[in-house]
């Protein structure tokens, strides 16, 4: 279902890359019109005294799992593409994709789980993934540069974008950093780091039909904004579905 054919892959300071019409253009358009409405959203809260974003999302966390289920049944390709998400060919495909691109992820040990550990996944329905609508406003949105949890492997981005004004807003795209000071150099497990302590070292456009990933390490820090955006007396979010593969 994914296309990893059209892809440019970059190394420093960790592994990321940028998938290019990464689905079919018809099956995109269909999950961005399906993309939930604003009512499903929480706002996030930051931990640790940490003003870590300014977003909203809607996920399969055990917190709304319930209702993100219900949701999905009303919809057909975001349905479709999440178990997808979910299954072996997409493991199978990934894994090819990243040993392509020198990358081993040995991902034989997230396919062969113990019986005990499947029927565990079984009955408490634990995901491969975690999957979340996410929404960032586009007045003053931003998510500081992070690294993200320890139980995750690969972070993937989509931009879903269903309406062309979210192109008046600047500094859309997900930021790929590195750290200046050397007291911010290892971050496992995802303490924010301030803006001004970072380097921008790219910035992977924000585009339609367009996906990126990136490997978890001790280091790879991204973020996003702060977006700044012309008020027209419009509510603009940047809208994305965060996917990641977990350990």
């Amino acid at each position: 279902m994914i296309n990893f054919k059209n892809s440019n892959f970059f190394y420093d300071p960790f592994p990321h890359c940028i998938l290019n019409e990464f689905l079919d253009n018809r099956i995109y358009n269909q999950i961005c019109n399906e993309y939930p409405d604003h009512s499903h959203f929480e706002e996030l809260e930051t931990k640790y005294g940490e003003n870590k974003f300014k977003k909203y999302r809607f996920s399969n966390s055990q917190k709304s799992l319930k209702s993100f289920e219900k949701f999905l049944k009303t919809t057909s390709a975001t349905k479709k593409f999440y178990e997808y998400l979910q299954s072996d060919q997409f493991i199978d495909n990934l894994d090819d994709f990243l040993l392509g691109n020198q990358v081993d992820l040995r991902f034989k040990n997230i396919k062969n789980l113990s019986i005990k550990k499947k029927i565990q996944d079984f009955f408490f329905k634990k995901p491969k993934i975690d999957f979340e609508f996410s929404s960032i406003p586009v007045e003053n949105g931003y998510i500081l540069p992070h690294t993200d949890g320890g139980n995750k492997l690969i972070g993937f981005i989509i931009p879903v974008i269903d309406n062309d004004t979210i192109y008046k807003a600047k500094n859309l795209g997900t930021k790929i950093f590195q750290a200046k000071t050397d007291k911010y150099k290892f971050n496992f497990y995802n303490k924010t780091v301030p803006f001004d302590h970072t380097e921008l070292i790219r910035e992977l456009p924000f585009e339609k039909n367009q996906m990126s990933l990136h490997i978890k390490t001790f280091n790879s820090l991204h973020g996003v904004g702060p977006i700044t955006y012309k008020n027209e007396g419009q509510n603009l979010f940047r809208k994305s579905i965060s996917i990641f593969l977990l350990r």
